[in-house]
């Protein structure tokens, strides 16, 4: 099994885990709610279309962006960090201005890219909404944004500002929800594109109240030599841009298949189950890009400690996260239209099959950062091309051949693969295993979600209900009592409540 640390050690772990999970999950939590409550009004003021078009210009922007901003935000971490933690102030400036060079350069080739091949975008759309190929390139600037935005991220990342990150990404909730629900009030679909513009200003605008606070902007993004400086922040970058730039498309056409097979209504209610699906992993996995990754690559030489620093990851996301999406999926007839509206309630069994996914993907996320900790960017490539195009396939068919509970089913499908190849990799790789501990935990929770999936196949009723909402009790049972037993924070969290072991 994975190597074993002792007691204390784990509890350590745990506590740092939960701790860290707790700061970034509560922050993303609220956030989840305001986006939720945004979503609700504008299902209201524009509809199943409305919802899927809102979709499709956002992925189709963020497309772009992802083919030219080489991830900053991840890929300047690593250099960042170096310098803030040898104390060289000198060189944690040079390399601040490394990295707003960079963003700078590809977001004007990011925004330039935009205007040149939006018009041919247009083209793969469908021809209802085809008129908007001149308001398209409107959105050009959006790409700036998000480069520079990005590379402020990693800026606070690198100097350890986890709490103005975690105040950023309420700051990100707030201004979608005071700039979109106007704006679809008044103009109504025509307010969909200056909406996407001001947001992404907005939210450029509330990173660097943070970054500036820490360091004067400079930035020379024609500048050779400062360029090349940073040429490895670019190449560390390729893995990633790559991983963004294949995930990005591979929505971008999913969306499109959807579209052109069953038109916008039934894009927007797959819109609809597939933003609650990226919202619960944003605020479930929180923690890990800003404290686990770095730390992570910290020890990698280490194989006892790396091991069981992932095992630790595993073990509390296990406890953790289980019950919460279990949770939800029982709850999602109701949650969904209480989300949205009742035109929605076609896509429930679709969300439901996919949230099982996502207890793959508790697995799946902490083990794939091993590649990039260790610097293999092939492994890395490997393992998200692989999901990808099995993501794509799987949808593409089950949607065309089952629709939207075909789609549902091909997502768990997609992460259950994703899994099997992401533990190959870490087995044969890096020597990587699961602890005792960890199996223990799937083990239970494997059981209790099975008798939840074994529910839905159940004619409606009280009955199947109930065992579902035991399943889910016995879940958080099991997961309150290991927490209470090794995790030093959740103790006095339940020792503040009064809550005694």
């Amino acid at each position: 099994m994975g190597d074993k640390l002792d007691d204390n050690q784990i509890k350590d772990g745990y506590g740092r885990t939960v701790k860290f999970l707790g700061m970034f999950g509560g922050a993303h939590g609220v956030s989840v709610v305001l986006n939720l409550l945004r979503n609700k009004i504008s299902s209201f003021l524009l509809g199943t279309t409305g919802i899927g078009l809102v979709g499709l210009y956002n992925r189709t922007v963020q497309m772009f962006s992802d083919c030219s901003n080489l991830s900053l935000s991840y890929s300047a971490v690593r250099k960042l960090s170096e310098s803030f933690e040898k104390g060289n102030r000198e060189e944690l400036l040079h390399f601040v201005k490394v990295t707003r060079s960079i963003a700078l350069l590809t977001g004007i080739a990011g925004m330039l890219l935009f205007m040149l091949f939006s018009p041919l975008v247009v083209d793969f759309m469908d021809e209802e909404i085809a008129y908007s190929r001149f308001h398209l390139l409107l959105l050009s600037p959006v790409i700036l944004f998000m480069a520079v935005s990005g590379g402020e991220i990693a800026v606070l990342r690198g100097s350890r500002r986890l709490n103005s990150l975690a105040l950023y990404s309420l700051w990100t909730a707030c201004a979608a929800f005071l700039v979109a629900v106007p704006m679809y009030y008044f103009w109504g679909f025509s307010g969909i594109m200056p909406s996407i513009f001001i947001i992404s200003l907005m939210l450029m605008a509330g990173v660097l109240f943070y970054s500036l606070k820490l360091y004067e902007y400079k930035a020379s993004p024609f500048s050779w030599n400062l360029i090349r400086s940073g040429i490895e922040m670019i190449k560390l970058g390729a893995g990633y841009i790559y991983a963004t730039i294949l995930t990005s498309s591979s929505i971008w056409i999913i969306y499109n298949h959807i579209s052109s097979v069953g038109g916008d209504a039934e894009l927007g209610l797959f819109s609809a189950g597939y933003l609650l699906m990226s919202m619960l992993p944003s605020m479930l996995f929180a923690a890990l890009d800003s404290e686990y990754y770095p730390r992570l690559s910290s020890v990698f030489a280490d194989k006892k400690i790396r091991n069981a620093i992932v095992n630790e990851q595993i073990e509390v996301h296990l406890l953790i996260q289980v019950p919460l999406l279990l949770g939800v999926v029982v709850v999602l007839p109701l949650l969904l239209p209480l989300l949205y509206t009742d035109d929605f309630l076609p896509a429930v069994r679709m969300t439901q099959l996919a949230v099982f996914g996502l207890l793959f993907h508790i697995l799946t996320y902490p083990i794939s950062f091993m590649p990039l900790s260790k610097g293999d960017t092939l492994a890395f490539v490997a393992q998200e091309t692989s999901y990808n195009v099995v993501n794509v396939l799987l949808i593409v068919v089950g949607y065309s051949n089952w629709g939207l509970t075909g789609a549902g089913v091909a997502m768990c499908t997609a992460r259950f693969v994703d899994l099997a190849v992401a533990y190959s990799i870490s087995r044969f790789k890096y020597g990587f295993s699961l602890s005792s501990r960890a199996l223990v935990y799937m083990a239970i929770n494997g059981a209790l979600a099975m008798i939840v999936a074994c529910t839905l196949c159940m004619p409606q009723g009280v009955v199947p209900w109930i065992v579902a909402v035991l399943a889910v009790v016995v879940s958080a049972t099991v997961s309150v009592y290991f927490l209470m037993r090794y995790g030093k924070v959740f103790n006095k969290i339940l020792k503040r409540l009064r809550i005694k072991r």
